[in-house]
């Protein structure tokens, strides 16, 4: 019941993230936008580990769980920032579904344990997902340049994503800690990149407004500790395949956030990638069901 309740957090939490993020870049930087929501998070997972009498991670365990972050965070979520400047939040959300399909295919390599021979019609399943992806890409009468390198972004972000959660099961196997003990360093060292690069590159290039900010409070506070939280519970209860299952959903619930409160376009084309990139995901999941 517990992983059922966390499994359904992750659609919602995540789900509605990016829309979130796509109000959140109206003000901040990509960089600046990791640093601040994850650092902020970082902080109030250390407090409710201290008053739930939580361990944290110590020596090469701390150093791991800080790569995760590192990697999830100053790498796949400062990628996903980037992109929502210029893509919408529905193709994003449609796009990071892919990260399932390489979850799947990770653990047919053996990357979480004892590889498990990949039928051929998970392979299939595969094919289309990026065919799926590829008609959203395809270039189109008036495309920017800069919405095909976002969608290539989110790309890449989905494939870090996955690696990353690769690293964070075979630590959380290796030594168990208390779950926001693991969040806060985690947290910790994927804010830590992105904090150094808002030096660089600023927190803000825009002024502050109250949505900007409700965004933020929103994915500090429900995207990052909760969702995170859930994801590390699922990731380690359920097997690989099955624990990106929520990938599924998470496309539908972007998508329709995006029209609804932004108003965001939906042509045919973007039907027709997303239709097949999320059925490939489904049938990815279906045919990985027994891993």
């Amino acid at each position: 019941m517990r992983t059922w309740l966390a499994f359904f957090t992750v659609i919602g939490a995540w789900g509605s993230s990016y829309l979130f993020i796509r109000l959140a870049v109206t003000s901040f930087t990509p960089v600046g936008l990791v640093a601040t929501r994850f650092g902020i998070a970082a902080i109030l997972c250390a407090i409710i580990a201290r008053l739930r009498g939580e361990t944290f991670p110590r020596g090469i365990v701390a150093l791991r769980f800080a790569a995760v972050g590192l990697l999830m965070m100053s790498g796949s979520n400062a990628l996903t920032a980037w992109a929502q400047q210029t893509v919408s939040s529905g193709i994003a959300g449609v796009v990071h579904s892919m990260s399932s399909i390489w979850l799947a295919g990770l653990a047919s390599l053996g990357a979480f344990g004892p590889s498990v021979k990949t039928p051929a019609r998970t392979w299939v399943g595969v094919f289309f997902g990026v065919v799926g992806v590829a008609v959203m890409l395809w270039p189109r009468d008036g495309q920017a340049r800069a919405e095909t390198m976002g969608v290539l972004a989110l790309l890449t972000a989905t494939l870090i994503f996955a690696g990353a959660s690769v690293l964070q099961r075979r630590t959380q196997a290796l030594h168990q800690t208390g779950l926001f003990g693991q969040l806060a360093v985690q947290m910790a060292g994927g804010a830590s990149l992105a904090l150094v690069l808002s030096v660089f590159f600023g927190v803000l290039h825009a002024p502050l407004t109250a949505t900007s900010l409700g965004a933020i409070t929103t994915l500090t506070l429900v995207a990052s500790v909760g969702g995170f939280a859930a994801y590390a519970i699922v990731l380690r209860d359920w097997p690989p395949a099955r624990a990106g299952s929520f990938t599924v959903v998470n496309p539908v619930v972007a998508v329709l956030l995006g029209v609804v409160v932004l108003n965001e376009p939906l042509t045919m084309r973007t039907l027709l990638g997303a239709g097949i990139t999320v059925s490939a995901v489904a049938w990815v999941q279906w045919t990985s069901r027994s891993r």
